[in-house]
């Protein structure tokens, strides 16, 4: 295959399977969940997704690029691991001074993705090319390799899914907002909401929820668990900037909550 058509191939895949994880693991959630308003990240849900499947479409360019395979393997999952790191660390990251901990916290690990998908980009080339001293596949047997890819990136995509504690606790505070908003008085409110100064005057219109990675940065405290027990952190924010963060604790019904 000439290099042209063989980086071009490479564009339109890596755009293909960038698509199917792109949308899946970014509207999962809000599938499985319609009735909870996720919090959507810069630049929003739509532009994510598009600046997302225009990354793997590079990347998958890049993986495509070189004769050798190699090459081109390493080279793309070099840059998607670079670029994917300095996105987290510029939108998520609140401590930038550590250069160990960004190489090896962060940067390493996510080699483990991005190679394993310029590798499968080289194989589906592979697999679809041309070869006219070989044996002649069909069109359709040769792109089935490419649609089962496909439906296997869609399936990677929705493990994204919050887990069974996080559902449980997003219902739940959906439930407890729903009742907050309805009382005129404190001593009305349900207690988890009753530690939460101004949820009264400022608990009112609009708002969003988000998952929260490290439960111990709210400063309250909760319930001890045992070491590995999962402890959804839901942190609400409102249209008119009044936030507060909740923390559930194992049977996740009652959550500490606090305004910070």
């Amino acid at each position: 295959m000439a290099p042209t058509s063989q980086r071009r191939l490479g564009l339109i895949l890596g755009l293909m399977i960038g698509f199917g994880f792109s949308v899946s693991s970014n509207l999962i959630n809000s599938f499985i969940l319609p009735e909870i308003p996720f919090s959507a990240p810069w630049p929003g849900t739509f532009w994510l997704i598009v600046l997302s499947i225009a990354m793997f479409g590079v990347l998958g360019l890049l993986a495509a690029w070189t004769e050798d395979s190699l090459p081109g393997v390493f080279m793309s999952a070099l840059i998607g691991t670079l670029i994917s790191s300095i996105w987290i660390l510029v939108t998520e990251s609140s401590n930038r001074t550590g250069v160990f901990v960004i190489l090896f916290f962060i940067f390493i690990p996510r080699m483990f993705f991005y190679l394993p998908f310029s590798v499968l980009v080289r194989w589906l080339i592979s697999k679809i090319q041309y070869r006219p001293y070989g044996k002649d596949v069909a069109p359709a047997r040769r792109l089935l390799p490419v649609l089962i890819s496909f439906i296997v990136v869609i399936f990677i995509g929705t493990l994204t899914r919050v887990t069974e504690e996080e559902q449980k606790s997003l219902l739940k505070m959906q439930e407890l907002i729903r009742v907050g908003q309805a009382v005129t008085s404190r001593d009305e409110l349900p207690i988890a909401l009753q530690e939460v100064n101004g949820f009264i005057e400022n608990g009112k219109g609009k708002y969003t929820f988000s998952l929260g990675s490290n439960p111990d940065a709210l400063p309250v405290q909760r319930p001890f668990v045992d070491y590995g027990e999962p402890e959804p952190f839901i942190i609400i924010r409102y249209e008119n900037g009044f936030r507060f963060g909740c923390v559930f604790s194992p049977p996740y019904v009652v959550p500490t909550c606090i305004d910070f």
